[in-house]
């Protein structure tokens, strides 16, 4: 059987994992990269695109996306507000990132793409399997909503237990379904584990779409300056 996390409180065992893995985490002060998306679509007729953009981080709530190709875009996230612009028209719109993830029950929309883990602050946790050195490699941590959602029943976070990093992120719905099913790979930058690609299957009742993000070219706690993300 599997320890329980109640609301207000972590399992003693849990809390051992993510400090681990947030050890790794906070060790990427700042960090830049050339960011390739392919998507591919079997939803209606079938179809791949290919963004081509940058990406700028800083701490835990700075993010900035500039997409190049095959549009211009540029999206800032600085906390719980995201602000999103067209660079050749000007056009700007804010969105509350609060707001969107309980419309849309993404409840990790807008956060750092490198933490992994934020999104565990939504969620009720229990430790299905453990993992070590004499055991199974990987531990397993389930989170079920807080707060009654329509869109998921639960999620499923899987850790490498040897290296304490997010190797796969399931997602469920409420029915018991799985919906998404995203795969970390890593790169080791300055004796640092930092996300290299991360490919994402998502299933609907017409299709499914997949989603693979690759990093190049990744610079790394070498500073970025506050003006980058106004």
């Amino acid at each position: 059987m599997g320890s329980v996390a109640a609301v207000g409180q972590i399992d003693p065992a849990i809390q051992e994992i993510l400090a681990k893995v947030k050890d790794n985490q906070g060790k990427i002060k700042d960090m830049q990269a050339e960011v390739i998306t392919v998507i591919r679509s079997e939803i209606g007729q079938k179809k791949t695109m290919e963004q081509k953009g940058k990406m700028w981080i800083k701490g835990a709530d700075k993010t900035k996306m500039e997409i190049t190709s095959p549009i211009k875009q540029i999206s800032i996230t600085s906390g719980d507000k995201m602000i999103v612009v067209n660079p050749e028209t000007g056009q700007k719109y804010v969105q509350d990132l609060k707001m969107l993830r309980k419309k849309t029950g993404q409840v990790d929309f807008g956060s750092n793409p490198m933490d992994q883990t934020k999104a565990l602050a939504y969620f009720n946790l229990k430790l299905k399997k453990a993992g070590g050195l004499l055991g199974p490699r990987e531990n397993i941590i389930e989170g079920t909503p807080r707060e009654k959602n329509k869109f998921l029943g639960k999620v499923n976070f899987i850790i490498d237990a040897g290296r304490n990093l997010p190797t796969k992120i399931e997602i469920y719905n409420p029915q018991g379904s799985l919906v998404s099913s995203s795969t970390i790979e890593y790169i080791k930058i300055k004796d640092i584990w930092v996300i290299e690609k991360n490919k994402t299957i998502v299933k609907m009742p017409n299709g499914k779409m997949d989603v693979e993000m690759k990093f190049q070219n990744i610079k790394l706690n070498e500073g970025i300056a506050d003006s980058v993300f106004e």
